[in-house]
């Protein structure tokens, strides 16, 4: 992730505003290398159980790929673990990011103290749906109409992503499949099923790279208006 920007270059954002998107900022930047090794880790691992399951195979003893396997057990639950305590500072990064960005456009006053800070929880579903649907020509209003386009198409496929949640919520294969207006009111962390793959599978890394824009986008229109 870029730098954060300094306490200068956002000088017109209120001390909670600032401080709230500083600690999401370099929480996320420390989970992400976290996540980042620990899916390493985990590759390497079913790597390495897959060619002792092989090697063991014709042997009458199993002790390495048996061994190994606990190792990958291990690494996966870690990696989740790891995912499960980024998700809430990626999404409600992006959700307070975006909220600022669209204030600070139309020129509308501070958010209170208290609402900085609820905005600084995992948001629900719904929430996090609503904040990446407001138009990126109303955000990206000092960039250009091609940068906007690009933007938009970026917006698009996001949306369908959070679309694709909204399906594997309501799926059967969960244990308590949701309809939509649950899977709206509920957070991915509290509707996680550890038995397959992660709600926020396909949402971690564009939310990262949008969280980040967010911020950069904050500065650079405050210094236009300089």
């Amino acid at each position: 992730m870029a730098r954060f920007l300094s306490r200068e270059r956002l000088a017109a954002l209120s001390d909670a505003d600032y401080d709230a998107l500083g600690s999401l900022h370099f929480a996320v930047n420390d989970l992400r290398h976290e996540w980042v090794a620990s899916c390493a880790v985990l590759e390497r691992m079913i790597a390495l159980t897959d060619h002792a399951d092989h090697a063991d195979g014709t042997s009458r003893f199993s002790h390495r790929s048996e061994a190994l396997s606990e190792v990958a057990r291990a690494a996966s639950r870690y990696s989740r673990a790891v995912e499960m305590a980024m998700w809430p500072c990626v999404s409600a990064y992006t959700v307070l990011g975006i909220t600022i960005l669209d204030r600070v456009v139309s020129g509308r006053a501070p958010l209170p103290s208290a609402t900085v800070r609820a905005l600084s929880a995992e948001p629900t579903l719904a929430e996090l749906q609503s904040a990446v649907s407001i138009p990126v020509a109303s955000l990206r209003c000092a960039r250009s109409a091609e940068l906007q386009a690009s933007e938009q198409q970026e917006q698009k496929e996001l949306l369908t992503t959070v679309e694709g949640v909204y399906f594997n919520l309501a799926h059967d294969a969960r244990d308590k499949p949701l309809n939509r207006e649950q899977a709206a009111a509920c957070r991915l962390t509290e509707a996680d099923d550890p038995g397959i793959d992660p709600l926020w599978d396909n949402l971690m890394d564009p939310l990262i790279s949008l969280a980040e824009q967010n911020i950069l986008e904050i500065g650079f229109y405050l210094a236009r208006q300089d």
